[in-house]
């Protein structure tokens, strides 16, 4: 008999229980696609890589914050076993007054979830493989990689994600049957009456918790609208926020009491009688965890939007570093033969040239530079100076040779651009560009042709040159002096520069160097002059510490996403068998079908809705004023060309990923409602 009951709750949950067999999918799929990608060969190579560059706990820092995730989705799952616990209270206790033993209905449970977790399992992998396939596309596109990253179906991820999966999954079940060993009939049946009482008589508690909410929110809409945004204003704005929000739900529900009780032809218009009274019915209690969920909505929106706040910057980073490898050598023209020998036996160099950087040690142009940092670093709020930004090989106008410049734009695969003996070219970065134009120098017998801001190394110094490069027909540097050489060289494949390291002792990390003071005062990377320094696309710092926070803070919007979601379903599908018996009244007083789905749709939409609009509200200020500070702290210099239009379509992806994913939730939450409601009804 217990067989063929377990075979028909298993049945049963599959149907009922859509929205904790989904999320356990989920679960299964988030794990694995994470595992996967941490365990591949590219991605600890990319480790190893960071741990040159002066990052080595990425690793650590990603294993305990896929830990800390795992302890969350097991408290997730705990709560949804409790959950289908309470909705199944009564036929447990049915069991247990026929006369089945506690022991044999707690291996009917457990055996019942266990295929559920077993079938979500196997689900989970084949959408886990798809979401695999969308990280290593961003992980792709963030480090240009041309090769795959991923297997198809990665053995040690299934692995490591069925070991964290059973952990926590059995854990739950373990909690599930201790808890009906311990639990006695009385408790049993009168399991999912365990809800706070109505108190609708606070009016002035009530009235002082909006009051103090409208104080908080203004406050924090404040500080997040202020011109220069710093981590002190944008804490203070967020923890502001969070309250206010707390408050703000206790307030409302005293509103919607007071409108309720005092304006009649307000309440009876429609079937607005109805949907208030049973949304109203757990208002006590519902006012608190309304604001948490809120609370955790806003934080999924602004973890959504930072995660693609701090890919816009890694992105930047890497637009703005062209060359897969760069090797700098100061003072004069260095011979980089046997680094490009090295480098061709081992990977496939698609293009390499080493050249020169010169100067006349005018400052003409670095002077403007100057000028137009100083009077933005002013406006930000910055406490930077130029002799802090500006290196001491750079601290004059660098020249470059037009033969050089045309070689660079071919391995950019830049078009080529015509030079007259009578002029000069600027290439700069974008923010420069305005500046130079109104200027028009003239250097001796040249005149500016043009002025180009296409990406081409030259933000941070040790590049072609630091911020801008002037380049000049080639005879034009004959009486300059050598700044520093560069070789620079394209591969498609991952390089591993410890082996160039163990090979020539003189070769460093430019990255991993201490800055010490230089020349003038101005600051310097290079603390020996004889020593050959490297940096690159994967040797650069703003990538490692990009990849630190990207990757752990997209997985954590998911994580908190659908457990807010859910946990916010769950309490309105607790209340499913209330909501019953109501509308079943509602059918007997003569109620067509129509109107019933009708007030359940409002019911579910009101439900759904409140926490949602003030967490839209809320998360978008903190979400902006994030991003701004995020954005302008990144780089010394404006490196976005329209910041404003660059935070809106950041606020406007997060609002529009999180509402998706939220009425998917609801759309689910509403079948379920409706399948267990609306038949009920029709065969009174």
């Amino acid at each position: 008999m217990l067989a063929s009951l377990s075979h028909r709750n298993m049945k049963r949950q599959l149907s009922e229980y859509k929205i904790f067999w989904f999320s356990l999918i989920g679960v299964v799929a988030l794990m694995y696609a994470f595992n996967s990608l941490i365990v591949s060969r590219t991605m600890q190579q990319l480790f190893r890589l960071f741990a040159e560059s002066g990052n080595g706990d990425i690793g650590v820092i990603a294993t305990l914050f896929s830990a800390v995730v795992v302890f969350a989705f097991g408290w997730f799952i705990s709560y949804m076993m409790d959950f289908i616990l309470q909705r199944r209270s009564k036929e447990i206790s049915t069991y247990m007054i026929l006369g089945v033993e506690k022991s044999d209905i707690c291996k009917m449970i457990f055996k019942e979830n266990a295929f559920l977790g077993l079938m979500a399992v196997i689900v989970g992998f084949g959408f886990g493989i798809l979401v695999s396939k969308i990280l290593e596309s961003f992980v792709s596109n963030l480090f240009h990689f041309q090769e795959a990253l991923l297997a198809f179906l990665s053995v040690s991820a299934v692995g490591l994600t069925c070991i964290e999966f059973c952990i926590v999954y059995i854990i739950a079940l373990i909690k599930t049957n201790r808890k009906v060993q311990k639990i006695k009939l009385i408790d049993l049946l009168n399991y999912s009456r365990n809800n706070s009482s109505v108190c609708e008589h606070q009016s002035k508690t009530g009235f002082m918790f909006l009051l103090v909410s409208m104080v908080m929110l203004i406050v924090s809409f404040y500080l997040f609208a202020g011109t220069k945004q710093t981590v002190a204003s944008i804490t203070a704005g967020a923890v502001s926020a969070m309250l206010g929000l707390l408050f703000f739900f206790r307030g409302f529900i005293y509103i919607i009491h007071e409108m309720f009780n005092k304006s009649r032809n307000w309440k009876y218009k429609g079937s607005r009688l109805v949907t208030l009274r049973m949304f109203l019915s757990k208002s006590n209690k519902m006012s608190f965890s309304l604001g948490v969920i809120s609370i955790l909505f806003t934080c999924t929106i602004v973890c959504i939007g930072m995660t693609n706040a701090f890919y816009q910057v890694m992105e930047k980073a890497v637009v703005m570093q062209p060359f897969g490898l760069e090797i700098v050598h100061v003072g004069e023209n260095s011979d980089y033969s046997q680094y490009s020998s090295f480098l061709n036996e081992r990977i496939d160099v698609d293009n390499q040239y080493s050249y020169c950087l010169y100067t006349d040690k005018s400052t003409q142009f670095t002077d403007i530079r100057n000028r137009v940092l100083t009077e933005y670093w002013n406006r930000a709020g910055k406490t930077v100076s130029i002799n802090d930004y500006v290196i001491a090989e750079n601290q004059y106008d660098a020249f470059m040779k037009y033969s050089d410049y045309c070689n660079l734009r071919a391995m950019l695969g830049l078009p080529q651009i015509p030079l007259s003996e009578e002029q000069y070219i600027i290439h700069c970065l974008p923010y420069l560009k305005d500046t130079f134009a109104n200027f028009q120098i003239e250097k001796g017998t040249l005149v500016c042709k043009d002025i180009f801001t296409e990406a081409f190394s030259q933000y941070g110094g040790y590049g072609n040159g630091q911020d801008f490069v002037i380049v000049v027909p080639d005879h034009y540097i004959e009486n300059m002096e050598a700044m520093y050489s560069l070789y620079v060289a394209q591969s498609e494949t991952v390089i591993d520069m410890s082996e160039l390291e163990n090979e020539f002792p003189q070769v460093m990390s430019l990255n991993s160097n201490v800055v010490a003071s230089g020349e003038n005062g101005y600051t310097t990377k290079i603390l020996d002059k004889g020593n050959y320094y490297y940096t690159g696309k994967l040797a650069s710092t703003p990538t490692s510490q990009a990849i630190l926070i990207i990757l752990p803070l997209c997985y954590l919007s998911l994580v908190i996403g659908i457990i807010s979601i859910v946990i916010l379903a769950v309490q309105l599908l607790t209340e499913v068998k209330t909501i019953k018996r109501q509308y079943d009244v509602i059918r007997t007083m003569g109620n067509e079908v129509v109107v019933l789905e009708k007030m359940l749709r409002k019911h579910i939409f009101l439900y759904f809705t409140l926490p949602l609009v003030p967490a839209l509200v809320v998360g978008s200020c903190l979400l902006k004023s994030m991003s701004d500070a995020l954005f302008v702290a990144s780089y010394d210099v404006p490196v976005f060309d329209n910041l404003v239009a660059l935070i809106a379509s950041v606020v406007i992806s997060a609002l529009l990923i999180f509402t998706l994913i939220y009425f998917l939730y609801m759309f689910i939450t509403s079948q379920t409602m409706r399948k267990e409601i609306i038949p009920m009804t029709l065969e009174k």
